[in-house]
């Protein structure tokens, strides 16, 4: 099958969260698989200044319209591995910057009119293209709009560019919502500006550009596909997700297993794996060392955890977890979020100086050390719909210890529900689930016997793109 995705992010090239893991990942498996797979992502000045893109083709040059402004772009070919082609947009006033997205914490000012230049551009590049795909699929908001431009562009020039198209919302807190003033920039009828279609509130919604007008729409797992079109997961798009129930369905995300295994994991002072777990120990001994953390029998729980990504997404204040530390427990918090939302960590940090620590914006190999030391993981949030922070903690040993909710309900296990199978802890979404979920971990750590046996089925579970690929490639083929 001819199968073309489009994303903001596309690992290793770029890379800010998860999504470019989950697009580079499944992409790569998919071309493994003999299909023809090509990506379309941005030019940003970090994929531009990677060597190999200067081998790339110019392959169409594009004049777009935003809004009564006429913009230029341009469309690059590079074959990057066996049936596998990356096809960037560059236009540097757009692109050539610093970030992505925008500063920690923020966004750049013209994000709605980037990426509709982005969209616009594959949109044509697509239609101008010699043989039609079978399938386009778009990931979150930036790409949003992509399925009705692709359609509009086809009606105009009257032609199929594309069998069907797939959207898929990694996340439904973020929306790309915009004012008023932003429809006008996409050229669209005025009728589109309506609460059916993209109007949200006054205001248009990118995210739900791609909801209404999508062939399919995809959840990080099946449990986030129940949930999210929930009010107290949708965000406000709980009409728009109710009425095209039928059409969504949850896929799971997986893991890169070439990044992601400690028994291969350069980043760690030493491998592991459910079978010889000693390598576990000298990571965690490395990690008390290499942070000065706390323990004063060094058999305290070790606990890592990463911070909400936006306050609304937290289970409550993290000082309310102060009266259920064991003394000797230690946690490692890991944060990249704006100052303003890391206070209530750092007071957390502040009450227990030397047994919790908080790093913050750091580099992509302390995770990995840290996950290879840390003995449990704790959930952080109330609406989980990837699996991946669950699938890490698993894959690396960390006992997770999260809500019941979304992603991780689809890969954890309850070792208190099912003791022989039990690869994990859920708890209840609320602050007091919470407060239950940490005294149930460290009640976990003090059975060493019962931890190992958890940890080793942690250890086994399968988050490959192997694995977890097949059911996407059955759904293009039922879709084309």
């Amino acid at each position: 099958m001819k199968i073309v995705h489009v994303a903001s992010e596309f690992a290793p090239w770029v890379r800010v969260g998860h999504l470019g893991d989950v697009v580079g990942g499944l992409c790569a498996e998919l071309a493994r698989l003999g299909h023809e797979v090509s990506v379309f992502v941005p030019g940003y000045r970090q994929l531009l200044a990677d060597p190999r893109t200067t081998q790339a083709e110019l392959v169409f040059e594009h004049a777009l319209e935003l809004g009564d402004i006429r913009v230029s772009a341009q469309t690059l070919r590079l074959p990057i591995a066996k049936n596998l082609t990356l096809f960037f947009v560059r236009r540097d006033e757009s692109f050539d910057r610093t970030f992505p997205y925008g500063p920690p914490g923020g966004e750049y000012e013209d994000s709605d009119a980037r990426f509709l230049i982005f969209c616009q551009a594959v949109a044509d590049a697509l239609c101008r293209s010699e043989t039609p795909v079978d399938v386009v699929h778009c990931h979150d908001w930036p790409t949003a709009l992509l399925p009705l431009f692709l359609r509009v562009e086809e009606r105009k020039r009257g032609l199929s560019a594309a069998g069907r198209t797939v959207f898929s919302i990694h996340h439904p807190a973020f929306q790309g919502v915009y004012p008023r003033h932003t429809f006008s920039l996409t050229n669209l009828p005025e009728e589109l500006f309506t609460p059916d279609a993209l109007e949200f509130f006054g205001q248009i919604n990118f995210l739900k550009g791609g909801l209404v007008f999508a062939d399919a729409l995809l959840a990080s797992s099946a449990a986030a596909a129940r949930e999210i079109p929930s009010p107290s997961y949708a965000f406000g798009l709980e009409g728009v997700l109710a009425r095209r129930s039928a059409d969504l369905r949850g896929l799971l995300t997986g893991l890169n297993y070439a990044e992601w295994n400690p028994a291969t994991d350069q980043l760690l002072p030493a491998n592991f794996r459910a079978e010889a777990l000693a390598g576990k120990a000298i990571c965690r001994e490395s990690l008390r060392k290499g942070l000065n953390l706390y323990s004063a029998t060094h058999q305290g729980a070790l606990i890592a955890a990463e911070l909400p990504i936006m306050p609304a997404l937290g289970l409550g204040d993290p000082r309310e977890l102060l009266p259920e530390f064991r003394d000797d427990t230690v946690l490692v918090l890991l944060g990249r979020s704006a100052s303003a939302h890391l206070e209530p960590w750092r007071a957390l940090a502040g009450a227990r100086p030397g047994r919790v620590v908080l790093l913050e914006n750091f580099e992509p190999g302390v995770l990995h050390r840290v996950l290879g030391g840390a003995d449990l993981y704790l959930g952080t949030t109330r609406l989980e719909p990837s699996p991946h922070r669950a699938q890490r903690a698993l894959c690396y040993g960390a006992i997770p210890v999260m809500a019941r909710t979304g992603g991780p309900t689809d890969v954890i296990i309850d070792a208190d529900d099912r003791p022989d199978a039990g690869n994990g802890l859920l708890f209840d979404v609320s602050l007091d689930g919470w407060r239950d979920g940490l005294r149930r971990a460290q009640d976990l750590h003090l059975h060493p016997e019962r931890a190992t046996a958890v940890r080793a089925r942690a250890l086994t579970v399968d988050s490959s793109w192997c694995t977890l690929t097949p059911p996407y490639a059955q759904l293009y083929k039922e879709l084309a």
